[in-house]
Protein backbone atom coordinates (compact mmCIF):
# COMPACT_ATOMS: atom_id res chain seq x y z
CA UNK A 1 0.00 0.00 0.00
CA UNK A 2 1.21 3.64 -1.26
CA UNK A 3 0.81 6.35 1.49
CA UNK A 4 -1.89 8.27 -0.63
CA UNK A 5 -5.28 9.71 1.50
CA UNK A 6 -7.34 8.04 -1.65
CA UNK A 7 -5.89 4.67 -2.99
CA UNK A 8 -9.16 3.70 -5.20
CA UNK A 9 -12.44 4.48 -6.06
CA UNK A 10 -14.93 1.63 -6.95
CA UNK A 11 -18.38 0.86 -7.60
CA UNK A 12 -20.71 -0.57 -4.71
CA UNK A 13 -21.60 -3.82 -5.99
CA UNK A 14 -25.15 -3.64 -6.60
CA UNK A 15 -24.98 -0.03 -8.56
CA UNK A 16 -23.74 0.91 -12.09
CA UNK A 17 -21.99 4.41 -13.49
CA UNK A 18 -23.86 6.27 -16.04
CA UNK A 19 -23.22 4.70 -19.48
CA UNK A 20 -20.30 7.32 -20.18
CA UNK A 21 -17.91 6.49 -16.91
CA UNK A 22 -19.08 2.52 -16.88
CA UNK A 23 -15.68 1.62 -17.64
CA UNK A 24 -13.91 3.90 -15.45
CA UNK A 25 -14.02 2.10 -12.08
CA UNK A 26 -12.09 0.45 -10.36
CA UNK A 27 -10.20 3.72 -10.58
CA UNK A 28 -6.48 3.00 -8.81
CA UNK A 29 -4.10 6.39 -7.63
CA UNK A 30 -0.37 5.85 -7.23
CA UNK A 31 0.82 8.95 -7.47
CA UNK A 32 0.35 12.47 -5.23
CA UNK A 33 -0.83 14.38 -8.27
CA UNK A 34 -2.99 12.47 -10.57
CA UNK A 35 -4.17 14.68 -13.71
CA UNK A 36 -7.69 13.75 -15.71
CA UNK A 37 -7.78 15.11 -19.40
CA UNK A 38 -10.31 14.08 -21.92
CA UNK A 39 -13.11 15.70 -24.71
CA UNK A 40 -15.90 17.76 -22.86
CA UNK A 41 -18.23 15.60 -21.83
CA UNK A 42 -15.88 13.03 -21.21
CA UNK A 43 -17.01 12.61 -17.57
CA UNK A 44 -13.84 14.70 -15.98
CA UNK A 45 -16.00 16.84 -13.79
CA UNK A 46 -18.36 14.34 -13.30
CA UNK A 47 -15.66 11.94 -11.89
CA UNK A 48 -14.22 14.90 -9.18
CA UNK A 49 -17.52 16.50 -8.99
CA UNK A 50 -18.17 13.17 -6.85
CA UNK A 51 -15.04 12.35 -5.43
CA UNK A 52 -15.40 15.80 -4.03
CA UNK A 53 -18.90 14.82 -2.27
CA UNK A 54 -17.89 11.83 -0.88
CA UNK A 55 -15.25 13.34 0.68
CA UNK A 56 -17.84 15.37 2.29
CA UNK A 57 -17.43 18.46 0.25
CA UNK A 58 -20.22 20.52 -1.38
CA UNK A 59 -20.70 20.23 -4.71
CA UNK A 60 -20.06 24.29 -5.86
CA UNK A 61 -16.48 23.94 -4.03
CA UNK A 62 -15.36 24.84 -0.67
CA UNK A 63 -13.97 22.66 2.28
CA UNK A 64 -15.15 19.58 4.22
CA UNK A 65 -18.60 20.46 6.09
CA UNK A 66 -19.10 24.07 4.42
CA UNK A 67 -22.58 23.98 3.37
CA UNK A 68 -23.96 26.00 1.06
CA UNK A 69 -26.12 25.74 -2.08
CA UNK A 70 -27.12 28.39 -5.74
CA UNK A 71 -28.74 25.51 -7.51
CA UNK A 72 -28.96 22.08 -7.10
CA UNK A 73 -27.41 20.18 -10.51
CA UNK A 74 -24.75 17.77 -9.07
CA UNK A 75 -25.43 14.42 -10.34
CA UNK A 76 -25.83 11.47 -8.74
CA UNK A 77 -22.62 9.61 -9.19
CA UNK A 78 -21.36 9.83 -5.70
CA UNK A 79 -24.21 7.72 -4.59
CA UNK A 80 -22.87 4.70 -6.52
CA UNK A 81 -19.03 4.96 -5.52
CA UNK A 82 -17.17 3.75 -2.55
CA UNK A 83 -13.82 5.08 -1.84
CA UNK A 84 -10.45 3.05 -0.25
CA UNK A 85 -8.36 5.52 1.66
CA UNK A 86 -5.46 4.62 3.36
CA UNK A 87 -3.40 4.69 6.61
CA UNK A 88 -2.81 8.24 6.38
CA UNK A 89 -5.60 10.76 6.82
CA UNK A 90 -5.33 14.13 5.07
CA UNK A 91 -5.89 16.97 7.50
CA UNK A 92 -7.61 18.69 5.14
CA UNK A 93 -9.88 18.44 2.44
CA UNK A 94 -10.73 21.25 -0.69
CA UNK A 95 -13.12 21.14 -3.54
CA UNK A 96 -11.75 23.53 -6.24
CA UNK A 97 -14.65 23.94 -9.30
CA UNK A 98 -13.73 27.04 -11.54
CA UNK A 99 -17.32 27.44 -12.88
CA UNK A 100 -18.40 27.98 -9.12
CA UNK A 101 -15.93 30.04 -7.73
CA UNK A 102 -17.94 33.04 -7.67
CA UNK A 103 -20.31 31.36 -5.79
CA UNK A 104 -18.12 30.42 -3.24
CA UNK A 105 -16.35 33.27 -2.81
CA UNK A 106 -20.04 35.18 -2.19
CA UNK A 107 -20.98 32.54 0.31
CA UNK A 108 -17.88 33.51 2.20
CA UNK A 109 -18.28 36.58 2.14
CA UNK A 110 -21.84 36.67 3.08
CA UNK A 111 -21.07 34.51 6.24
CA UNK A 112 -18.42 37.00 7.22
CA UNK A 113 -20.44 40.19 7.26
CA UNK A 114 -22.75 37.92 9.73
CA UNK A 115 -20.47 38.16 12.70
CA UNK A 116 -18.71 35.50 14.66
CA UNK A 117 -16.22 34.90 17.69
CA UNK A 118 -14.24 32.79 15.32
CA UNK A 119 -11.70 34.42 13.06
CA UNK A 120 -13.58 35.69 9.30
CA UNK A 121 -13.16 32.89 7.21
CA UNK A 122 -11.32 35.62 4.73
CA UNK A 123 -8.50 34.80 6.95
CA UNK A 124 -7.54 31.30 5.55
CA UNK A 125 -7.54 32.87 2.30
CA UNK A 126 -4.91 35.70 2.60
CA UNK A 127 -6.97 38.16 4.81
CA UNK A 128 -8.96 40.03 2.16
CA UNK A 129 -12.35 39.72 0.26
CA UNK A 130 -11.79 36.92 -2.92
CA UNK A 131 -14.66 39.74 -4.46
CA UNK A 132 -12.35 42.55 -4.70
CA UNK A 133 -9.38 40.38 -6.88
CA UNK A 134 -9.65 39.39 -10.28
CA UNK A 135 -10.59 35.71 -11.00
CA UNK A 136 -7.06 34.75 -11.28
CA UNK A 137 -6.29 36.81 -8.18
CA UNK A 138 -8.62 35.10 -5.88
CA UNK A 139 -7.38 31.71 -7.28
CA UNK A 140 -3.78 32.99 -6.45
CA UNK A 141 -4.68 33.37 -2.80
CA UNK A 142 -6.57 30.15 -2.68
CA UNK A 143 -4.00 28.07 -3.49
CA UNK A 144 -1.04 29.79 -2.22
CA UNK A 145 -2.89 30.42 1.10
CA UNK A 146 -5.78 28.03 1.80
CA UNK A 147 -3.43 24.35 0.68
CA UNK A 148 -1.38 22.90 3.21
CA UNK A 149 1.08 20.25 3.19
CA UNK A 150 -0.84 16.79 4.34
CA UNK A 151 -3.70 18.29 2.69
CA UNK A 152 -6.17 16.54 -0.62
CA UNK A 153 -7.21 18.96 -2.85
CA UNK A 154 -9.60 18.10 -5.92
CA UNK A 155 -9.39 20.42 -8.37
CA UNK A 156 -11.58 20.86 -11.72
CA UNK A 157 -9.78 23.16 -14.12
CA UNK A 158 -8.04 25.29 -11.98
CA UNK A 159 -6.53 27.21 -15.32
CA UNK A 160 -9.62 28.71 -16.07
CA UNK A 161 -8.71 32.14 -14.60
CA UNK A 162 -4.63 31.92 -14.68
CA UNK A 163 -2.71 33.33 -17.22
CA UNK A 164 0.44 30.48 -18.26
CA UNK A 165 2.61 32.56 -15.98
CA UNK A 166 0.73 32.02 -13.08
CA UNK A 167 -0.44 28.57 -14.19
CA UNK A 168 3.65 27.93 -13.78
CA UNK A 169 3.15 29.42 -9.82
CA UNK A 170 0.10 27.58 -9.67
CA UNK A 171 2.08 24.04 -10.61
CA UNK A 172 5.17 24.92 -8.75
CA UNK A 173 2.82 25.29 -5.78
CA UNK A 174 1.26 22.00 -6.12
CA UNK A 175 4.75 20.13 -6.52
CA UNK A 176 5.75 21.86 -3.32
CA UNK A 177 2.92 20.40 -1.31
CA UNK A 178 3.04 17.27 -2.86
CA UNK A 179 6.72 16.92 -1.75
CA UNK A 180 5.37 17.41 2.24
CA UNK A 181 2.39 15.15 1.75
CA UNK A 182 -0.22 16.61 -0.15
CA UNK A 183 -2.48 14.74 -2.63
CA UNK A 184 -3.78 15.97 -5.87
CA UNK A 185 -6.54 15.18 -8.23
CA UNK A 186 -6.92 17.53 -11.18
CA UNK A 187 -9.16 17.59 -14.08
CA UNK A 188 -7.60 19.68 -16.67
CA UNK A 189 -7.66 21.35 -20.46
CA UNK A 190 -4.25 22.60 -19.71
CA UNK A 191 -1.00 21.36 -21.36
CA UNK A 192 1.05 23.09 -19.06
CA UNK A 193 -0.44 21.42 -15.83
CA UNK A 194 -0.41 18.23 -17.94
CA UNK A 195 3.10 18.54 -18.22
CA UNK A 196 3.52 18.58 -14.36
CA UNK A 197 6.99 16.72 -14.01
CA UNK A 198 6.40 12.91 -12.25
CA UNK A 199 2.21 13.31 -12.51
CA UNK A 200 0.35 10.59 -13.17
CA UNK A 201 -1.61 11.78 -16.25
CA UNK A 202 -4.71 10.28 -17.45
CA UNK A 203 -6.78 10.40 -20.34
CA UNK A 204 -10.77 9.88 -20.12
CA UNK A 205 -12.29 8.68 -23.33
CA UNK A 206 -15.55 6.36 -23.83
CA UNK A 207 -15.66 5.60 -20.19
CA UNK A 208 -11.76 4.45 -19.58
CA UNK A 209 -8.94 5.85 -17.89
CA UNK A 210 -5.80 5.50 -19.47
CA UNK A 211 -2.26 6.38 -18.54
CA UNK A 212 -0.71 9.03 -21.67
CA UNK A 213 2.46 11.29 -22.28
CA UNK A 214 1.61 15.15 -22.94
CA UNK A 215 3.14 14.98 -26.32
CA UNK A 216 0.65 12.14 -27.37
CA UNK A 217 -2.44 14.61 -26.12
CA UNK A 218 -4.65 16.15 -28.85
CA UNK A 219 -3.89 19.66 -26.86
CA UNK A 220 -0.32 18.92 -26.96
CA UNK A 221 -0.60 18.56 -31.16
CA UNK A 222 -3.11 21.39 -31.70
CA UNK A 223 -0.93 24.41 -29.54
CA UNK A 224 1.72 22.83 -31.32
CA UNK A 225 0.46 23.54 -34.63
CA UNK A 226 -1.29 26.70 -33.81
CA UNK A 227 2.14 28.18 -32.56
CA UNK A 228 4.55 26.84 -34.55
CA UNK A 229 2.34 27.93 -37.87
CA UNK A 230 2.23 31.32 -36.41
CA UNK A 231 -1.65 31.38 -37.09
CA UNK A 232 -1.14 29.82 -40.82
CA UNK A 233 -2.94 26.12 -38.89
CA UNK A 234 -5.92 28.26 -37.82
CA UNK A 235 -6.67 30.38 -41.38
CA UNK A 236 -5.92 26.43 -43.23
CA UNK A 237 -8.42 24.85 -41.06
CA UNK A 238 -11.05 26.96 -39.49
CA UNK A 239 -12.64 28.28 -42.80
Amino acid sequence: MNDLFIQQICLKSDRVAAHFLRGLFPLQFNNRITVFIGENGSGKSTLLEALAIKLGCNPEGGGKNFNFSTENTHSKLHETLMLSKGYRREKDVFFYRAETFYNLNTAIRKLDAEGSFDPEIKTYYGGVDMHCMSHGEAMEALFQNRFKAQGLYVLDEPEASLSPLRQLVFINRVMELSRKGAQFVIATHSPLIMSIPGCDLRQISEGRSEPITPADTDAYAVYKAVLNSAGAYIAKNMQ
